[in-house]
């Protein structure tokens, strides 16, 4: 590599990597308050123009929100998947990935969660919880919450299985397969009941197998339901991933 393929970073860079990593590390906790901007100037010898470029490209990570005005200031903010989930979807949109490619990744990696957390040792409580959800929330068919009631199910499987990683993937998939799929989700809001209820005997079926601790099953059980539920999806798999709509 040559010195001209050398990038010198910005001071406002340098200012911002700094308050990130700080902010990453747990040194500086969500909701606090960083010092005042004369304050940050002085520590790191920067003019207020510099400091301000290093505040927005925090806000761009969601990293810290800032407020204008006598009152304002900067606070920090824990880092969301949702915000990864936007960059991670305007690559997938820039490459033309389909939304077929997004749910289908969604699939491969949330199947073997059932057989994770039915491999726990309390796996019979964790089936417990999920029929006690079930029972409480699962009779609302409204199609206008079906994919919201659902989507909170599988987010509280992926939990139980207290991998942070696959937490955080999956949070990312659903959060970009939601949000290209919501147009069609508008423009097709009629469901078949008939789906919404058999919706709701496989998850029935699926906690009575982590409950009783089959993980072999509850795997696949679970990859054959979501298989079967991107199969008959009302969205346009065909399309690309759209998160600019």
């Amino acid at each position: 590599m040559s010195s001209a393929d050398l990038r010198v970073p910005k001071i406002s860079e340098l200012v911002a990597g700094h308050i990130r990593s700080r902010i990453v590390r747990g040194e500086l906790q969500p909701d606090q308050a960083l010092p005042p901007e004369s304050t940050l100037m002085q520590d790191f010898n920067v003019s207020r123009p510099t400091l301000r470029e290093a505040f927005r490209i925090l806000e761009s990570e969601g990293l810290i929100t800032v407020r204008r005005g006598a009152r304002g200031g900067a606070r920090v903010q824990a880092p969301e998947a949702n915000v990864a989930a936007r960059y991670a979807g305007l690559v997938l949109q820039n490459r033309r990935v389909t939304v077929s490619d997004v749910q289908s990744a969604r699939v491969i990696i949330a199947s073997p969660a059932a057989g994770i957390v039915a491999r726990r040792r309390d796996h019979g409580a964790c089936g417990d919880r999920l029929h006690a959800w079930l029972d409480e929330t699962a009779s609302d068919f409204d199609a206008r919450r079906f994919v919201e009631i659902f989507n909170e199910f599988n987010r509280i499987l992926i939990a139980m299985t207290a991998n942070e990683t696959l937490i955080l993937i999956t949070t990312m998939l659903e959060y970009i397969g939601d949000a290209a799929t919501t147009n069609s989700a508008r423009v097709s809001p009629k469901r078949d009941e008939r789906l919404d209820r058999q919706a709701v005997r496989a998850r029935a079926l699926l906690a009575d197998l982590i409950h009783d601790g089959d993980d072999e099953a509850a795997e696949r059980l679970w990859r054959t339901y979501l298989d079967d539920w991107l199969a008959i999806g009302g969205a346009d798999k065909a399309g690309i991933v759209d998160l600019l709509t």
